[in-house]
């Protein structure tokens, strides 16, 4: 568990990449996005993770980052052909960016160490961990841009077939336009500035 620990609290190392990604999308159901990005750095930190661990015998200073590339990108691109296949609902508009989860430095160097120091059982807390505290980062932000944008907390079919959850919160009125559109990634900022101003903070307090 120290090792789910560590992860969790370490987290803000790929904040920047989870935020990066779904801020495109603000306003347009990014909750949805949030959860999908999520759901795909989980797939891909271990089933990733445990490939290279019974590669990593292999591993010279010559091909180790090549092996880690090859390795993290092709399950990257698999994860990404089966979401587009099983879960359209989900990745509407974000299909594009999957990849781009594996292929970050600081998710490579993260992995790269891991594999390399950690023990199996250790390896899968600390994938765990990592994406525990990435939900805990994104959703919250997901969930509040829609709220305010949206008016609405709303939540994609896996399928495309309309919404699982759609309730209205906020009347026309008191929806927030700096959360909507290309200016929505103004609004998605000072949310995470603040959320992740507490989440720290917290963090903090629990160490």
């Amino acid at each position: 568990m120290k090792a789910f620990k560590d992860a969790y609290q370490q987290q803000h190392l790929i904040l920047s990449l989870g935020l990066g990604l779904f801020i495109l999308l603000a306003g347009g159901q990014s909750l949805t996005s949030a959860w999908m990005m999520t759901l795909a750095l989980f797939f891909n930190l271990m089933l990733s993770s445990m490939i290279l661990y019974y590669l990593k015998k292999y591993f010279t200073e010559d091909n180790k980052w090549l092996l880690i590339m090859l390795v993290m990108a092709s399950v990257a691109t698999w994860f990404q052909m089966l979401a587009v296949a099983f879960l359209p609902g989900w990745i509407g508009g974000i299909e594009t960016y999957l990849p781009l989860i594996a292929i970050s430095g600081l998710i490579l160097a993260r992995v790269e160490t891991v594999v390399q120091t950690e023990t199996l059982p250790n390896m899968i807390f600390h994938g765990l961990g990592s994406v525990v505290g990435f939900a805990i980062l994104v959703l919250p932000i997901g969930l509040l841009s829609d709220v305010l944008g949206l008016g609405a907390f709303t939540f994609a079919s896996p399928t495309g077939n309309g919404p699982i959850l759609d309730v209205t919160i906020l009347a026309p009125a008191y929806r927030m336009p700096i959360f909507l559109g290309p200016q929505g990634a103004i609004g998605l900022l000072i949310l995470a500035a603040l959320w992740i101003a507490f989440v720290r903070n917290l963090r903090r307090k629990q160490a």
